[in-house]
C-alpha cells in the first residue's frame, strides 16, 4: 500500500513537472518568436489536454463559440497582412506530444472560419497544426468582398500559401527545426484551395488531402441558381414546383428502382450513374407514388430537367448532371439551404449589394467565369509541377454528395490524366481518388462513411487501413500505396456509440464488390475490382 501511494504521488509529480515545461516552453519560446513585419503574433497560451478552449471573438456565422484541446498544446494566434486593406487570421494549435510534421487546413463555403476539427484531429495525432480565415471574418455575407480585390486575392489562392509559409517558420522556431513532412486536409472550398495549392504553389506540401473538392468553384455555385430555375422557382405556387415532400417521395423511388444495382439492398446507390431512373415513373396515374405527392406533367419535366449536366451559353456541357439518391434539398429548400450564390455574386462578382439571384442564368454563369476574381477557379488541371516533384495526393468524394455532385470529382481526375497525358498507372502513382457510397457532403451519411476526417477519432481509426490522413502520411513517408480505406460508421455518427458497420472503399476506377458470401456490415466482405 505504501508503494503504491508513493507511485500515483510519483506520477502525479511526473505530471505536474511535464505540465510546467510544457507551459514554460509555450510561453518563453512564444514570446521570442520573430516574423516578418507584416505577421503579428496575437496571442499565446497553453492548454492541457481536454481542456476547453474559448473563442469569444468569433463570429456568429462559423457557429461556434468554444472547442476542446485534443492533447497538451500551445495555442498561438497570428494577423499576416497582406495589402493595405486585407489581412489573413491564423490559428495554431503547437503539440507537446510533437510527431516531427506540419499540418495546414483549409476552410468551407466561401471561408472565414477556421476549421477546428482539422486542428483537433491533428493535433491528436501529433501533428503542428494550423488554420485560416481565408482572409475574412465569417463564412455568410458579402461586405469583406465589396470593393476590395486583395481579400478576393486571399481567399481564391494565397490564404493557404501564407498559412504554409507563416507555418513552417513557426514550426521552426518553436520546436528548433523544421518539419520532417508538411502536410494539408481540407474539403469542399479546402479541397480546391488544396487542388489551387497543389497547382500554384507546388511545393508548399508534400502530402495533400482533400474531400468533395469544389474544383471548377465557380460554376459549383452557379448550377444551384441554374437548377432552382429549371424546378420552377421562384414561383413556389406554379404548377412546375414541387413541394418538400414530393422531393421526398421522388428520392424515395429513385433508392427503390436503383438500390439492388450493386448487388446489396442498404437504402443506398453505391454507383449513382448506374441508375437509370425515369421521372415519369412518379406521375399520377401510374401508381407508383400515392394521389397526395404524385407528379403533374409540368412536374416530370422539373425533375427531368433537374438531373441534367449544365450547359453555358455556347451550349457546351460544364459541370456534370446531380447524382440520384441524394438528399434533394438542394431542390426543395432553395435558396434558404443555400446563400453562397447571392452572397459571392453580390460581393465578388457583380460588386453589388443590390443584386438578386432570382432569375440566374448561365448568362451570369460565364459572366462570373470571365471575371473569375482572385483566380478562384480551378477548372484547370495541371497538376505536373507536383508529379514532378514527387507530391502525393489522395481525393475522397461521398456518392451521396448534396452539395457537390461526386461526379465532379470523377471529370477532375479524368481531366489530370489528359493534360498530363500519364497511363492510370503513372495517375496512382501520386494521385488516387476514391469513392465513398452513402457519404453526404464531407461528412455524414447512411453509409461507412468515416475515414477519420471529422475531429479527433477512436483509438481504432488511427491506422492508415482506416484513416485517410494516415494512409496519406504511409504513403509519402514510407511508400506503402492506398488501395482502399476501410470506412466505418457509428451509431448516431457518434463515436462514442457502437460501430454499426464497416466497408472497403477503393481507389478510383476501382469499385467495392461484396463477397455475396460475407456480412455486409463488416470490411473484410468487400472487394476492390474494375466495374463490370
Amino acid at each position: 500500500m505504501p508503494f503504491r501511494t508513493s507511485h500515483a504521488v510519483a506520477l502525479a509529480l511526473c505530471w505536474l513537472i511535464n505540465q510546467a515545461a510544457s507551459y514554460s516552453t509555450c510561453n518563453n519560446t512564444a514570446s521570442n518568436l520573430s516574423f516578418n513585419s507584416d505577421t503579428t503574433v496575437l496571442s499565446t497560451a497553453f492548454y492541457p489536454n481536454g481542456s476547453t478552449i474559448e473563442l469569444p471573438g468569433t463570429v456568429a456565422s462559423c457557429a461556434i463559440n468554444s472547442t476542446t484541446a485534443t492533447g497538451d498544446l500551445c495555442r498561438i494566434t497570428l494577423s499576416v497582412q497582406t495589402s493595405c486593406m486585407s489581412s489573413i487570421f491564423l490559428e495554431a494549435w503547437l503539440p507537446a506530444n510533437w510527431n516531427g510534421r506540419f499540418l495546414a487546413s483549409g476552410t468551407g463555403g466561401i471561408g472565414g472560419c477556421v476549421d477546428y476539427s482539422v486542428l483537433q484531429s491533428g493535433v491528436q495525432q501529433g501533428f503542428a497544426t494550423l488554420g485560416q480565415n481565408a482572409g475574412h471574418n465569417g463564412s455568410s455575407g458579402f461586405e469583406f468582398f465589396l470593393n476590395n480585390r486583395e481579400s478576393l486575392i486571399d481567399f481564391g489562392y494565397r490564404s493557404t500559401h501564407i498559412e504554409a509559409v507563416v507555418g513552417k517558420q513557426l514550426v521552426q522556431q518553436y520546436y528548433g527545426k523544421p518539419a520532417s513532412k508538411n502536410y494539408y486536409m481540407g474539403c469542399s472550398t479546402g479541397g480546391r484551395q488544396g487542388f489551387k495549392t497543389a497547382m500554384t504553389y507546388p511545393e508548399d506540401f508534400d502530402g495533400i488531402l482533400v474531400g468533395a473538392a469544389g474544383v471548377d468553384w465557380l460554376r459549383v455555385v452557379s448550377s444551384k441558381g441554374i437548377l432552382a430555375n429549371r424546378i420552377g422557382w421562384p414561383d413556389v405556387t406554379g404548377p412546375a414546383y414541387l413541394r418538400n415532400e414530393q422531393w421526398a417521395a421522388v428520392l424515395a423511388e429513385q433508392i427503390r428502382q436503383c438500390d439492388g444495382l450493386d448487388g446489396v439492398v442498404d437504402g443506398i446507390l453505391d454507383d449513382p450513374t448506374k441508375c437509370g431512373f425515369n421521372p415519369e415513373s412518379c406521375a399520377c396515374g401510374t401508381a407508383v407514388l400515392n394521389d397526395s405527392v404524385c407528379l403533374n406533367p409540368y412536374q416530370v419535366n422539373s425533375v427531368r430537367k433537374a438531373y441534367l449536366p449544365i450547359a453555358d451559353t455556347k451550349g457546351d456541357v460544364v459541370y456534370p448532371a446531380w447524382d440520384y439518391g441524394v438528399a434533394t434539398d438542394v431542390f426543395s429548400r432553395y435558396p434558404t439551404a443555400y446563400t453562397i450564390l447571392l452572397d459571392y455574386f453580390r460581393g465578388a462578382i457583380y460588386n453589388n449589394s443590390e443584386w438578386n439571384s432570382t432569375d440566374f442564368t448561365a448568362i451570369d454563369m460565364d459572366f462570373a467565369l470571365k471575371v473569375n476574381p482572385g483566380s478562384v477557379n480551378t477548372a484547370e488541371s495541371d497538376l505536373s509541377a507536383f508529379y514532378s516533384r514527387g507530391g502525393k495526393l489522395i481525393a475522397y468524394h461521398g456518392r451521396n454528395d448534396n452539395s457537390v455532385t461526386s461526379r465532379n470529382s470523377e471529370n477532375f481526375f479524368n481531366s489530370v490524366q489528359r493534360t498530363l497525358n500519364l497511363t492510370l498507372s503513372q495517375m496512382h502513382t501520386f494521385y488516387r481518388l476514391f469513392f465513398i457510397p452513402g457519404m453526404h457532403h464531407c461528412t455524414g451519411g447512411p453509409g461507412a462513411w468515416d475515414i477519420g476526417q471529422d475531429g479527433p477519432v477512436p483509438g481504432e481509426m488511427l491506422t492508415k487501413e482506416s484513416n485517410a490522413l494516415m494512409s496519406l502520411v504511409e504513403w509519402v513517408e514510407s511508400e506503402v500505396t492506398p488501395e482502399s480505406l476501410i470506412g466505418t460508421k457509428y451509431e448516431d455518427d457518434d463515436h462514442a456509440l457502437p460501430i454499426l458497420g464497416q466497408r472497403a472503399h477503393c481507389v478510383y476506377p476501382n469499385v467495392s464488390v461484396w463477397d455475396k458470401t460475407g456480412d455486409t456490415k463488416l470490411a473484410s466482405s468487400w472487394n476492390c475490382q474494375l466495374p463490370s
